[in-house]
């Protein structure tokens, strides 16, 4: 028990600011979640022996194959988080700083595992020197989508992290515009209305397809929904806050993402408004909030990061060995075999590289300084 204090507090996140939300890393844990679900889930179905698929298991595999969902959430939370400061402040960081306190918290955990995967590839031979070189300096500048208009051989889910980036540019001026409006109602509605615009032009111009749907053009009202739960947030509306059904909803929510991820135009507007209702489900709903909240919950998800970026390699190189373990069991019994065995490995290494090359870039950062341009961003930890 005592080991397990320690490590506890070793591995939760503790912000300089002291301004640490343990249910927004909470909803970290469940965005990363589905995601090694859904890549674990085609690592076995790339090197299992698996059989016909009954209707329950079809549905169960389509329900786990929908965990890209939960890279949306993520867009969603880094718009929340960055408009959060900004909601209650009111007050000017000026851009440089800001952008110096990104790189330092992001770039370097980035970096270090582009640099470890585009060596593996390189020791495995399976591309030409010239050509992973090229694929790699596209991958760290967060431009592969922009030249290649595919997902990056290095790690393929560097694409999310380029939309990120793109947000991350714009944010502090979209928020500033945004809580600069002092009428809560009017700039509500607005923003729900530009929520809605932009699905009809994404639609209108394809934006909502390759190669723009691995863009900003593709998942602004993720990240608008983000901003939108951040006003709610600060400044609750009483009926909603109120509302006694949002532990029963917490999971509806949840389902409905997974079944209106679509390219249809009226299911994409319920997915934004299934996202927004994950957030406040989040806030008000009393076993949800205390659920997401929970040390080792919040722990895992202040990890997704770098959870993010090594589990694809990690999965790939262990399904290559245990792929076809529990052939006999058909697909729950070689699903759950192969899970038994990769969600331990994987989370070991998760905690190594967390504790020794990300958290090291969580701490020490200075006191931004101030002045009248843009909304304070505080010393929150967004990423």
């Amino acid at each position: 028990m005592e080991f397990l204090n320690k490590l506890t507090s070793k591995l939760i996140r503790k912000p300089s600011s002291g301004k640490f939300i343990p249910f927004i890393d909470g909803l970290r844990f469940l965005a990363i979640v589905p995601v090694v679900f859904q890549h674990a889930n085609e690592r076995l179905v790339k090197y299992g022996t698996l059989p016909a698929l009954g209707p329950i298991e079809e549905q169960v595999s389509f329900l786990i194959s929908r965990g890209t969902v939960g890279v949306f959430l993520f867009f969603a939370i880094s718009g929340f988080v960055l408009s959060l400061p900004i909601a209650k402040s009111g007050k000017a960081e000026r851009y440089g700083e800001y952008l110096k306190r990104r790189i330092y918290r992001i770039e370097p955990p980035f970096l270090f595992w582009m640099t470890c995967c585009a060596l593996l590839l390189l020791f495995m031979g399976k591309y030409p020197p010239i050509e992973l070189l090229k694929h790699f300096l596209a991958t760290i500048t967060y431009s592969h989508q922009l030249f290649y208009q595919d997902y990056s051989i290095i790690n393929p889910v560097a694409w999310s992290l380029e939309v990120e980036i793109q947000f991350y540019l714009l944010a502090p001026f979209l928020a500033s515009s945004y809580f600069a409006r002092q009428n809560l109602n009017l700039r509500r509605v607005g923003l729900i209305g530009l929520i809605v615009f932009w699905i009809l032009m994404q639609h209108a111009l394809g934006w909502h397809l390759a190669p723009y749907k691995a863009s900003l053009l593709g998942h602004l009202p993720h990240f608008l929904i983000g901003m939108l739960a951040a006003d709610l947030y600060q400044y609750p509306i009483k009926a909603i806050q109120n509302f006694r059904f949002w532990d029963l909803l917490f999971p509806v929510f949840g389902i409905l993402m997974a079944f209106t991820w679509t390219e249809e135009l009226f299911k994409s507007i319920v997915f934004e408004f299934a996202l927004l209702g994950i957030f406040m489900a989040a806030f008000y709903g009393k076993i949800s909030h205390r659920f997401l909240s929970i040390s080792w919950i919040a722990i895992v998800g202040g990890m997704c990061y770098t959870i993010y970026l090594i589990h694809l390699p990690i999965l790939e190189g262990l399904y290559s060995f245990i792929g076809r373990f529990g052939q006999w069991s058909g697909y729950f019994g070689q699903l759950s075999i192969t899970l038994s065995i990769a969600l331990p490995l994987l989370f070991l290494c998760s905690i190594i590289a967390y504790r020794f090359i990300e958290q090291p870039f969580m701490k020490k950062e200075k006191k931004p300084k101030t002045n009248t341009s843009l909304p304070q961003l505080q010393s929150y930890r967004e990423a």
